[in-house]
């Protein structure tokens, strides 16, 4: 699928060469230039374009994510076009279709105005030309400033930012069952040690455990942190260049870790073909010690659902153990269409980005929703409505989660309460998570991506269940990397880095 994003994205620029991705594509044609004179020109190119933006009058926007139309977007719509004065044609498309559907508007010429990509793709439909570079008009506008500059450097390719993030990405930790540990008469565990004493406890000590620790899977660092302790089975940066994860000597120590928890059965026995929805179930109905999933809302989620089944549950975000590393996801991004010209580019930019991360009532729709929809005003807060569609939950967000904004509310009277599941896990977060960076474009990691993860996966398994050592493993993960050619892959990505 990857390898045909990129070949329709060049079929597409190849059709329409100057109207479409070759295009002048903001100011990037410009932007490389080493001559003084020329780069002080497309400054000064860049500001005019930004100040002299008007407003579109009709705007074309596909999600993939957000407010789905039984929960009021519609309305949504409505109130955004009184704000604004803007016609938006919003066209959410199903996750597992977005891809897809992008990709065959590109060939046909039909592409949307905006739209966003996760920070996986973004690489490539960036070096196609495919996406207006915005590195000029973010830094214009201040937004730049407004946001976390590790933030802005994890989404940088080529150095150039193409895509603003809707909002800050999420992050996992390890939630922990309290009331158990408080049963056992344990402390909360700060070492791999301790950490693995507690899940044997939980195991022999807690009648109702089946899964001291459960996962959708075994190959994710970001789901199983404790056992990786930093090590990683995918691309990661170190010491500035681009390695291949999976065949470092950590790899060894992660490999074994799991080899000696899985056959001890502190991990689920279950996880390999584990989905996220299935460990979900398995923790609401009581059975599961710990939990690695996202920060925020599902530490509220997570608790409230589990004390469905279990009234006296106690659920506490864990800060990582020595050694653990907690990851950010990458951010889902807005684009814009390199297809418009560099002024249509500044007027989404101003009057669509910008107005989502204003700091007022831009921010506020696109965060909360339509107030008598999906809020009311209750003195200085934001009191969320019940959701349209599940009137026994209260509706959190319509495209930007409140609490995750990537620049600041300034509004005084907008306020979102939160509860102490949320604010703790967030807190754990916010203390402990790491970026991940966007994976510079590379052709050969494009086209060997699909087998390159089955191999890991297979061979993390089976070393977990006992049938290979994690030595045996790691030869034969590197045989199997030279024969896919990692080594150009890693070229590639190093040179466009």
């Amino acid at each position: 699928m990857k390898k045909q994003i990129s070949m329709l994205l060049a079929t597409a620029c190849a059709a329409s060469l100057l109207a479409a991705c070759g295009g002048s594509g903001s100011t990037a044609a410009s932007s490389t230039t080493t001559d003084s004179s020329s780069a002080a020109d497309t400054t000064a190119t860049a500001a005019s374009y930004y100040e002299s933006a008007q407003k579109p009058d009709k705007l074309v926007w596909w999600v993939h994510d957000g407010m789905h139309q039984e929960d009021g977007s519609e309305q949504w719509i409505a109130e955004f076009d009184a704000k604004t004065g803007i016609d938006l044609e919003l066209d959410f498309i199903d996750n597992n279709e977005y891809t897809k559907k992008l990709e065959l508007a590109y060939a046909s010429d039909t592409v949307p105005d905006t739209f966003d990509l996760n920070g996986e793709t973004l690489g490539n439909y960036a070096a196609q030309g495919a996406i207006a570079d915005l590195t000029d008009l973010v830094h214009e506008s201040g937004l730049y400033d407004k946001v976390d500059k590790n933030l802005w450097d994890a989404l940088t390719v080529n150095g150039k930012i193409y895509g603003v993030p809707r909002e800050t990405p999420s992050a996992i930790v390890t939630y922990v069952r309290k009331d158990w540990l408080d049963r056992l008469g344990m402390e909360v565990p700060t070492t791999y040690d301790q950490f693995i004493e507690m899940l044997t406890r939980f195991k022999n000590e807690i009648p109702e455990c089946t899964a001291p620790y459960t996962a959708p899977g075994l190959k994710s660092t970001q789901a199983l942190p404790e056992f990786y302790q930093g090590a990683t089975a995918d691309y990661v940066k170190v010491d500035g260049q681009w390695v291949d994860g999976m065949a470092q000597d950590n790899m060894l120590t992660a490999l074994q870790n799991l080899q000696d928890a899985y056959t001890a059965g502190l991990i689920d026995q279950e996880a390999i073909t584990n989905t996220t929805s299935s460990c979900r179930d398995e923790w609401y109905a009581g059975t599961v010690g710990c939990f690695p999933y996202w920060g925020g809302l599902w530490g509220q989620t997570l608790t409230e659902r589990l004390q469905q089944n279990v009234p006296d549950a106690e659920v506490i975000a864990l800060p990582p153990i020595e050694g653990a590393t907690y990851l950010y996801s990458a951010p889902s991004v807005q684009v814009i269409s390199s297809k418009l010209s560099d002024e249509q580019v500044a007027s989404v930019f101003k009057y669509f980005i910008e107005y989502m991360h204003d700091g007022d009532e831009g921010q506020v729709l696109f965060q909360s929703g339509v107030e008598g929809v999906h809020w009311e005003q209750d003195g200085n807060n934001i009191k969320p409505l019940p959701t349209i569609s599940k009137p026994a939950e209260v509706f959190q967000k319509a495209w930007i989660t409140p609490w995750m904004a990537i620049s600041p509310l300034t509004a005084t009277d907008k306020n979102v309460e939160l509860s102490q599941a949320v604010t703790d896990s967030l807190a754990v977060v916010s203390a402990n998570a790491k970026n991940i960076s966007v994976f510079p474009v590379s052709e050969q990691r494009t086209m060997i991506t699909s087998d390159l993860t089955t191999t890991r996966e297979n061979i993390i398994s089976r070393v977990a269940m006992g049938q290979l050592t994690p030595e045996e493993g790691m030869a034969e993960y590197k045989a199997q990397a030279e024969t896919l050619n990692v080594a150009q892959a890693l070229e590639e990505m190093n040179a466009n880095a």
